[in-house]
């Protein structure tokens, strides 16, 4: 029972970390290739909210389908629509392709996460769901440090369409991976009665403290993926030197999951969280005065630290606060504003660009991540 338990905690890495490869690879390609193709920045503002446009609206529907059918049959088909979103891109060489492949890329990556993420919350043994979200989220740390290094070296050399084709192959062969997953339904039957909607379960306390930190999360790591390429080629800054800060961001990431077992064992959870919202709004603040690699590379590790903390200890929050039969359905509540802020975040910022500049809209992204930690503490 322990091999096949462990068998099963290797698959569900690999398959995570290598759909993030291929996903989160293509995300900061995405504004840079729009840039070259003539898309102005309140344009590339746009282009990055549409990947959250149509999540915004399904997150809580999906969440209800996967408790009702498990997790098998939705992340066969996240692997099919998000391979298919990286081939448009080589297919269609134009401004229409990105518009399509960004609402295919949403799609996938929200019913992919909820899939892992309600397959983390089955277990009834409490120490079991925070290992496997432990695993997802290093996981997904590793998959976002290696996938922008292969984008940004396979555009350098090669060109935009056949980096995002070499990503749309690589996660073609996450499919294989899908099929080990159990069938059968995944979440617990025990109780089938639900009460109210959705919405109604933030009347939960620690529900609502959750959803606020995965919100500021989310904002500091879409909102650094979107417009730290067109700051760093504003200043002069190639593609793959582009990819591999990006990278060391997410390896910071993953690197400090490896400690998080200890950090919940040790230091108070809310402590903790703070901490890292106000060094991630600290870190904002001081990209635009920062255009040589050494700083940037330095402050894309502490932010990558702090959202690294942040992010699995929301997750993990939210699974404990919620009934065991409404995981998913949680989940899909929390993906809800998530969406909501990766909607709102880079249409306004990219508006404002055209008047304040890249530099502009870190500084009013800093300011609100700080704004968000007071709340929190509150």
């Amino acid at each position: 029972m322990k091999k096949r338990r462990q068998f099963h905690s290797y698959i569900f890495f690999t398959c995570t970390a290598l759909y993030m490869v291929s996903i989160a690879g293509s995300r900061p390609l995405i504004p840079l290739y729009a840039n070259k193709l003539g898309a102005s920045h309140m344009e590339v503002g746009i282009l990055v909210s549409l990947f959250s446009f149509l999540p915004l609206f399904v997150s809580i529907p999906f969440g209800k389908v996967i408790d009702r059918v498990g997790i098998k049959k939705p992340l066969i088909a996240s692997i099919l629509l998000g391979s298919v979103s990286l081939i448009i891109l080589f297919l269609f060489g134009n401004i229409a392709g990105v518009y399509l492949s960004q609402i295919f890329s949403g799609l996938s990556q929200l019913v992919f996460v909820l899939s892992m993420q309600a397959y983390s919350g089955q277990f009834s043994k409490s120490k079991l769901r925070e290992y496997y979200i432990s695993v997802f989220s290093i996981a997904v740390a590793a998959g976002s440090f290696i996938g922008p290094l292969i984008a940004g070296f396979s555009s350098d050399f090669f060109s935009y369409n056949y980096a995002f084709l070499l990503l749309g192959i690589l996660l073609i062969l996450t499919l294989l991976l899908s099929f080990v997953f159990d069938g059968k339904q995944s979440i617990e039957k025990s109780s089938r009665k639900r009460t109210g909607n959705a919405f109604g379960l933030l009347r939960i306390p620690d529900l609502r403290k959750a959803v606020l930190v995965s919100s500021i999360v989310l904002l500091s790591k879409d909102t650094y993926i979107a417009f730290f390429p067109l700051l760093a080629s504003e200043n002069g800054h190639s593609g793959f030197v582009i990819g591999v800060i990006v990278s060391l961001n997410a390896g910071a990431g993953m690197l400090i999951r490896g400690f998080l077992p200890w950090i919940s064992q040790h230091l108070k959870r809310d402590v903790v969280i703070t901490l890292s919202i106000l060094l991630a709004g600290l870190s904002y603040l001081l990209h635009p005065v920062a255009d040589h690699i050494v700083w940037l590379s330095m402050f894309s590790l502490l932010l990558g630290f702090c959202t690294g903390i942040a992010q699995p200890l929301s997750i993990f929050a939210t699974i404990m606060a919620l009934p065991k039969n409404r995981v998913a359905e949680g989940l899909g509540l929390r993906l809800t504003f998530n969406k909501l802020t990766q909607i709102i975040a880079p249409l306004s910022l990219g508006t404002v660009s055209g008047f304040i500049g890249m530099s502009g809209v870190f500084y009013i992204c800093g300011i609100i991540i700080l704004t968000g930690s007071i709340h929190f503490k509150k």
